[in-house]
């Protein structure tokens, strides 16, 4: 049988310095992390010259592609001025996906980097709630780029 390698669980890392070597920090709370990757598109529909009673038919051009990176989990007040500071502004970022091996940090199966604006920061803090929580979205810029460990 053969199963498909699975990544149990991301860090999602700002750079910090510029070094060398360069300078990331783990955003430290975040235990959800969600990639989308898109294909952006035009549309134009064409009528058959020789059927032009007939609805057009589609066609589609890429024009472009975009990604997006969010995360969410708890809020970590020790981070607040690293939040803050990103938001609105670009900054380097890497996502790490692990899998569970038994061990402390888990074995790293690769790693994303790219340039990305982190546009929102949602934070909740409930009196009633277990713990406070928080939501990032980060845009990117340029391109997304995997490394495999």
């Amino acid at each position: 049988m053969s199963f498909p390698t699975e990544a149990d669980f991301a860090l999602i890392k700002i750079k910090t310095a510029d070094g060398p070597p360069a300078v990331f920090a783990q955003l430290c709370g975040i235990e959800s992390v969600t990639i989308n990757r898109s294909a952006n598109m035009s549309e134009r529909y064409r009528r058959d010259c020789a059927k032009p009673g007939r609805p057009g038919q589609r066609k589609l051009r890429a024009t472009g592609n975009s990604w997006q990176i969010s995360g969410s989990g708890v809020q970590n007040i020790d981070m607040e001025a690293t939040y803050s500071g990103a938001l609105g502004v670009l900054k380097d970022y890497e996502v790490e996906l692990y899998r569970d091996d038994d061990t402390d940090a888990g074995e790293l199966l690769g790693t994303y980097a790219g340039t990305a604006m982190m546009t929102t920061q949602n934070q909740t803090s409930d009196q009633n709630a277990e713990g406070s929580t928080l939501e990032i979205t980060l845009e990117g810029q340029d391109n997304l780029i995997w490394t495999a460990a």
